[in-house]
């Protein structure tokens, strides 16, 4: 059954990926285990499972599949799953995990030898040393990090599938605005998010459980531009250019609240956080849009601003 029909005081049944488990405890000590599980079609819910016990425990943790009985739940305006029955699912079960691993709809090698090629024609040999320094550095995780804990691009190769789109499109607006630095923008591009692989905790399967240390006391952000200012001094690179780079990376969020104390001042700063918030929104918005029927709304978005998002009556794709 999948979780977009999961309403309140109607029976479930079926199988799902646990993304993550929280062992919790009540005021009187009784152990549970807060779930996040997911389906096929990669819809989350969250469940409870009470009076948990130390062989619970043990088996249902992130990245097992559980078979569940149970029925929704409404919490809060939240639909929840409220777990009457749960196991592991075994051998004799037609389930098989890569059905519930959302992955990037590119290649990642694929993915990350075009932006290689990209670095390797830029004519600023500092910028191109940044840029391969940073990439080898992380070159074996971003075949499989995701962009976000549970946003966009939250999903295996999902950091990359991100930075590639934005890279195509970078490359198409600097060829309307030739006054842009392509090697530059390009930089911004690449790195504005590498600091997310320090910042969160993935498996290979691009599920992240939890934040870094440094995620949790500084963010990616800060990080990235720590990074930067280390190579700059290793590789004696021009302070300007780290100077250039670490202002994009610390502003392309735009607003103080979201992490940005400066705001872009220079156009290809301003450019990045524009394809940043183009890509982002739009791969929220197809997200959404895939489960709502057509002529219909969404529920409001909190990650959209608060907007039910509207799928027209003629997109039947």
């Amino acid at each position: 059954m999948n979780l977009n029909n999961l309403r309140a005081e109607e029976p479930y049944r079926g199988f799902l990926y646990i993304k993550d488990a929280q062992v919790r405890s009540t005021k009187n000590n009784s152990k549970f285990i807060k779930l996040l599980l997911s389906d096929t079609d990669y819809k989350e819910v969250t469940s409870f499972l009470w009076n948990a016990t130390e062989e619970d425990i043990k088996d249902f943790t992130q990245g097992k599949i559980v078979g569940v009985q149970g029925k929704g739940k409404l919490f809060n305006d939240n639909m929840q799953l409220d777990i009457a029955r749960i196991r592991l699912a075994n051998e004799g079960d037609s389930v098989d995990i890569s059905q519930f691993i959302e992955v990037a709809p590119e290649n990642a090698e694929d993915m990350l030898n075009e932006i290689y090629q990209t670095v390797d024609e830029f004519t600023n040999e500092d910028l191109k040393k940044v840029a391969k320094k940073c990439l080898e550095d992380r070159k074996e995780k971003l075949l499989y990090f995701p962009a976000a804990k549970s946003m966009h691009h939250a999903m295996k190769g999902g950091l990359l599938y991100h930075t590639i789109s934005m890279l195509r499109m970078a490359k198409a607006i600097a060829d309307l605005y030739p006054f842009l630095n392509k090697d530059l923008l390009y930089s911004g591009v690449i790195l504005h998010d590498l600091g997310k692989i320090d910042e969160m905790l993935s498996d290979q399967s691009g599920n992240v459980t939890d934040y870094s240390r440094e995620g949790k006391l500084l963010g990616h952000i800060t990080t990235q531009i720590n990074e930067l200012g280390k190579i700059g001094q290793e590789f004696s690179i021009d302070p300007e250019i780290i100077l250039l780079l670490q202002h994009m990376i610390l502003s392309h969020h735009y607003e103080p609240e979201f992490g940005s104390p400066k705001r872009p001042m220079f156009p290809e700063a301003e450019v990045l956080h524009h394809l940043d918030m183009i890509d982002a929104r739009m791969n929220t918005m197809n997200r959404y849009r895939k489960s709502i029927m057509p002529g219909s709304f969404s529920e409001r978005l909190t990650m959209l601003n608060g907007i039910s998002l509207y799928r027209p009556s003629f997109d039947s794709e």
